[in-house]
């Protein structure tokens, strides 16, 4: 379309005062705001907002900025997210003057067909190359959702766009403009040196219900008519992606949150109408387990990916965020907590979440929780956990080595019956150490030692009697081997932990 045409029905909007030395009549095929790093092209109308009524026109004539006129968004704008959507507005309205939203549905509606059988990563990955700029997504309380690599464009610079400019805290206090209902999608005119115009936000809904915000900065190209008439139509079908794949959460995860009112109220004497409320059954046996991503997951993302693996295989589960971390609560009796099962369940999650999982001590009352809570986190800070699937229970002696102030103590107490075994095997090499290490792990069973160490049945003999003669230990006596096998664990710790003895160190006489 040629500019003057163009002008005169944008006339019909809004206020365009045009310049009157405005002689040309160039073909206009793109609107986009000006960036003042990139090289003035030809068939395009520039944007530039003066203030937040006053928009100037331009266009590239012989390489230069040539102005046609401004544009007057309104004289009562007397708040910045009205001002915005007359932006917003002016941007479409030419877009659409330029039938650009014709070819747009057909890009929209193929988009929509893809996203019905494809995931949420490819879904994202194809809106934008739609919109040629990468997006973001936050949840209702601003938390950045996007992750690095669904965006496969400007992974670190979109985050630190949409942080810097907090745009989760803006809409919390700006909100939507309640003047214009069917005006759903917003601009949000970036601040910081990141983007080259506004960002578009458009909200996230799953039918009415919000679930979120679809934030688009211009990092690669300005904004442009284009990428305004095609962010809203984006936002459905990013929605429907996000819900159908369990990714954002709806009303359905309000449940959920009962999990929060555990961890943070101590007193259960509503616990039980709190959860009838929501039709849950309050726990009368679970476990508490804090979930760590090994891959760049925000916990939002996991909490949604973790309840959609977990639902199926325990009677009730309840997945949340607390304190910035995902946290699940599974309801399960002594039994079927002590079977292999349960632990062979929580491996096979873990690989298909890619996550870590610390699972807490059996218990029954529900206002234990934030005591469950605290002991998965100090196991979590341990440096002796191995593997995706950790018990505190089987931590608790780290855990208790761990309260002590000084490690320097610590080598102290192992068994010297220990440190008499390792000589001998060093001087002799021989393998009493480990044999009595073998014995203690199998529970003082003969034949089960003697298979795991590939000997037979009297060498084992004789070896455990050697020990006895050298270190004057009964090793029938459970009291003494429970408290070898605590010198073992109590060397593993130290090793873990980096220990390394020095005779030249005194031993603390104060904590």
């Amino acid at each position: 379309m040629q500019l003057k045409p163009l002008l005169r029905q944008l006339a019909a909007t809004f206020e365009v005062n045009i310049d009157t030395k405005f002689t040309h009549n160039p073909e206009v095929t793109h609107v986009q705001f000006v960036d003042m790093t990139e090289a003035l092209m030809v068939h395009r109308l520039y944007l530039q907002p003066e203030s937040s009524q006053i928009v100037r026109l331009s266009y590239s004539w012989h390489g230069h900025r040539r102005t046609v006129g401004v544009v007057n968004l309104g004289v009562r704008l007397t708040t910045v997210i009205a001002a915005q959507n007359q932006l917003l507005k002016l941007l479409m309205t030419l877009g659409k003057c330029l039938h650009h939203d014709i070819q747009i549905q057909a890009a929209i509606n193929q988009l929509a067909i893809n996203a019905i059988t494809a995931d949420f990563d490819t879904t994202l990955a194809q809106a934008v190359r739609l919109l040629k700029n990468p997006l973001a997504i936050i949840d209702l309380n601003g938390e950045i959702l996007t992750r690095s690599h669904t965006t496969q464009l400007n992974g670190t610079s979109i985050h630190a766009a949409v942080e810097t400019n907090r745009v989760g805290q803006w809409l919390l206090d700006h909100g939507f403009a309640p003047d214009t209902p069917d005006f759903l999608t917003q601009v949000y005119v970036a601040e910081d040196r990141l983007s080259a115009g506004p960002m578009l936000i458009t909200p996230l809904a799953n039918g009415t219900e919000p679930i979120g915000y679809l934030v688009m900065p211009a990092l690669n190209q300005p904004l442009n008519d284009q990428q305004a008439l095609l962010i809203n139509a984006i936002g459905q079908v990013i929605a429907g992606s996000l819900v159908k794949n369990q990714i954002m959460p709806t009303a359905e995860s309000q449940r959920d949150r009962l999990l929060n009112l555990l961890l943070t109220e101590r007193q259960g004497g509503t616990f039980a109408d709190q959860f009838a409320e929501q039709h849950v059954q309050l726990p009368t046996a679970m476990v508490l387990i804090r979930c760590e991503p090994l891959a760049d997951q925000a916990p939002m993302i996991l909490q949604q990916r973790l309840q959609y693996l977990m639902l199926p295989r325990f009677k009730q589960v309840l997945v949340s965020t607390y304190h910035q971390q995902c946290m699940a609560l599974i309801s399960i009796g002594l039994a079927a907590y002590n079977q292999n099962q349960f632990k062979i369940a929580l491996q096979q999650i873990t690989k298909q979440a890619d996550c870590r999982l610390i699972v807490s001590q059996h218990y029954v009352n529900p206002e234990d929780t934030f005591a469950a809570y605290t002991v998965c986190e100090r196991t979590a800070q341990l440096k002796t956990g191995r593997g995706r699937v950790i018990f505190c229970e089987d931590q608790f002696y780290n855990l208790a080595l761990a309260r002590v102030n000084h490690l320097e103590i610590l080598p102290f107490f192992i068994n010297p019956a220990l440190r008499l075994l390792l000589a001998y095997d060093q001087q002799n090499h021989a393998e009493l150490l480990p044999t009595l290490d073998a014995y203690l792990h199998a529970t003082c069973n003969l034949t089960r030692t003697a298979k795991q160490l590939y000997v037979h049945p009297n060498t084992l003999r004789n070896r455990l009697q050697h020990i006895s003669e050298l270190t004057g230990c009964d090793l029938r006596d459970a009291e003494t081997c429970f408290k070898l096998a605590a010198s073992f664990k109590l060397q593993q710790f130290l090793v873990q932990h980096q220990y390394q003895y020095r005779p030249d160190i005194p031993i603390p006489t104060q904590d």
